[in-house]
């Protein structure tokens, strides 16, 4: 465990500047459009959209960041210069893309805090996106899909030149439909994808002097999909876990 947390401490020495930078720039500009919408007295919603396109930007910044890093780690594996079980080289990223979400999380809760100082009313009660299911499905999926990632990045390290690119992008797309192919067989009515989360999304405001906006999502099939995709994700890694440690020992 403790070379796990080491690797962890490496990956984030190696991206920290471009981390911190990132986090800045996105710092100020949330900063920024939550005091001019208060200056200017913008309207809630376009606010609120206006901030989730940019903590969906910064979210997916921070995905190819661990992609980056798995992609790294694995090609410094190969080449023997970190003596470290290959199932770290694995979790080191996602430790890493994790945290970097956490804090996103973080952020994303003090905004709302501030957005309630600058605002009257209109404040979005994190605590109602925090409470549902579809949150957590969407949480999951998003995982599911960088190990994917990772898994297609494992196979294409087998091949030599661009042969081993398009393998990969190939693989990608394949495991994607059998997996959607799957969970549209075993759970037809769910609704855990992204675009089916948002469809399902409600917004209530009270009618209270400081108007309280709750977002509620509905969830037909949960535990179902949940524990589908979290079986698919650990069956993924032990996968790549072999992989790895299989070229390795065949000297690849």
């Amino acid at each position: 465990m403790m070379n796990l947390l080491k690797l962890v401490k490496y990956d984030w020495k190696r991206n920290a500047g471009f981390m911190l930078v990132l986090g800045a720039l996105f710092v100020l500009v949330e900063a920024g459009l939550t005091v001019y919408g208060g200056i200017k007295k913008l309207d809630n919603e376009f606010v609120y959209v206006l901030s989730f396109v940019f903590y969906l930007a910064v979210t997916i910044m921070v995905c190819v960041t661990t992609c980056r890093t798995y992609e790294h780690n694995l090609r410094f594996f190969n080449r023997r210069l970190l003596p470290l079980p290959g199932l770290y080289t694995i979790l080191s990223p996602l430790v890493l893309g994790f945290g970097g979400l956490a804090v996103i999380g973080v952020i994303g809760v003090l905004h709302l805090l501030a957005m309630g100082m600058v605002w009257d009313n209109g404040i979005l009660m994190i605590s109602d996106v925090l409470g549902e299911r579809g949150f957590w499905s969407m949480l999951v999926s998003c995982t599911m899909f960088i190990v994917v990632i990772f898994l297609s990045i494992t196979v294409a390290k087998l091949f030599i030149g661009k042969k081993g690119v398009w393998i990969g992008i190939a693989l990608f797309f394949v495991v994607q439909l059998v997996f959607d192919w799957l969970e549209n067989l075993l759970f037809p009515n769910m609704a855990v994808s992204t675009d089916q989360f948002f469809e399902s999304v409600s917004v209530r405001v009270s009618d209270s002097a400081n108007a309280t906006i709750h977002v509620q999502a509905t969830v037909t099939n949960f535990w179902g999909p949940i524990i589908f995709e979290t079986a698919a994700i650990v069956a993924m890694i032990c996968i790549m876990n072999y992989l790895i440690n299989r070229r390795i020992q065949t000297g690849g």
